[in-house]
């Protein structure tokens, strides 16, 4: 039985690297996970896939179905502080719950995201992306290989 851990944060150079990786699958081998809501403007990373965070928890035992045999997700929002690590904790622990052979005072909707998460692989990496897209589009911006749709003008900083 697998044991799984709290996720943990990857610099953007890992996510270059399975992006740049032409043996790797986005959607088969790994996923970006982008948990931005209305500030999913300006830019994304390639092959992402924007799943809002205020739609993550009612969206999970789904979500962890349908991406179920993905090995490793890299979850971010805007700066990795909040709601990317929140996602990710959210996805953790349901696949923690799975391991766990008491998970009785799981709520229902956690419940659901437990069972799904018990029809997929026994492991799972769950990883947050350091920096968010706001340290990504800093250093890939200019690489239409690593960031999809971008628009400089959301991204230029404020010179008070």
């Amino acid at each position: 039985m697998a044991t799984h851990t709290r996720p943990t944060f990857v610099d953007g150079h890992v996510v270059k690297d399975l992006l740049e990786d032409k043996s790797k699958v986005p959607g088969k081998d790994y996923l970006v996970i982008d948990v931005r809501d209305s500030d999913y403007i300006g830019g994304h990373i390639r092959g992402s896939v924007n799943i809002p965070a205020h739609e993550i928890p009612e969206k999970l035992p789904t979500l962890i179905e349908e991406y179920k045999d993905v090995p490793q997700l890299i979850f971010h929002c805007a700066l990795s502080q909040v709601r990317g690590p929140k996602a990710a904790n959210r996805w953790a622990e349901a696949l923690a719950a799975r391991d766990d052979a008491d998970a009785a005072d799981v709520a229902a909707t956690e419940r659901a995201a437990v069972e799904a998460a018990n029809k997929g692989s026994l492991t799972q990496q769950v990883n947050i992306l350091r920096g968010g897209f706001g340290e990504w589009q800093r250093q890939y911006k200019d690489d239409k290989n690593l960031v999809e749709e971008y628009v400089a003008e959301y991204w230029i900083e404020d010179q008070y």
